[in-house]
């Protein structure tokens, strides 16, 4: 699984770097430049689809509220994974931003709003933060309401109501001209990842007596038989 997941993001962050990445400071930029696959379905700016996709994505982020049918005394761990893997999604979020500058979709169309073209975000497409952090919360709260609730027969409607939230935010977000096709897939990938692994990290601790703590080498796990 780990491996299928890397090669994915490494085949799209691999296509993103290949075409698509403009140097070019000229404005509207040159769509020849990006690659087939997202010049066939990148869009023009759309301030409606941008607010949508926004809303779509706090409702997201706002799913794993269906674990408040859990026992209260579970609330304090499910508080702390949601807030590690929002933390994590975040974090890897800003640092592919740092590494990768990609011109947004908007920025190959003359009618683009010139406050958009000289904001610092316009060179952030590559991936979507709005993508990962909705799939973060889609992936956390499919996976923890099953874990908690094995027998439910709420487990598919709870998976695919979080997981179309977080699709209709990925959409929206390549609708409104924020970002490439590309862009939302790594986010999608990457935070279905997180979602899933902060929460399987925390119940492989808990069901075999395993502890972190940090030394000056870094972090110490340790098992107990």
């Amino acid at each position: 699984m780990k491996k299928t997941i890397a090669v994915i993001v490494f085949a799209l962050t691999a296509l993103v770097l290949a075409s698509g990445v403009s140097a070019s400071t000229a404005f509207p930029l040159d769509p020849a430049a990006v690659n087939t696959l997202d010049r066939t379905f990148m869009c023009p700016y759309d301030k409606t689809m941008d607010d949508v996709s926004l809303a779509f994505c706090v409702a997201a982020l706002a799913s794993p509220a269906v674990l408040v049918s859990e026992s209260p005394a579970e609330y304090p761990t499910i508080a702390v994974m949601y807030a590690e893997s929002l933390a994590i999604s975040y974090g890897t979020k800003e640092l592919f931003k740092y590494l990768i500058s990609r011109e947004r979709p908007y920025m190959y169309y003359a009618d683009t709003p010139m406050d958009m073209v000289e904001s610092d975000e316009h060179n952030e497409s590559f991936f979507s933060g709005h993508t990962i952090a909705a799939f973060t919360g889609a992936a956390f709260t499919s996976y923890v309401f099953a874990k908690y609730n094995p027998d439910s027969g709420w487990k598919i409607p709870v998976t695919v109501a979080s997981f179309a939230l977080a699709s209709a935010t990925a959409a929206f977000r390549v609708a409104s001209g924020n970002h490439f096709l590309t862009d939302v897939l790594a986010g999608a990938v990457i935070g279905t990842a997180i979602g899933i692994a902060v929460p399987a990290l925390h119940t492989l601790f808990a069901d075999n007596d395993t502890s972190v703590s940090v030394s000056p080498f870094g972090l110490v796990f340790s098992r107990s038989y």
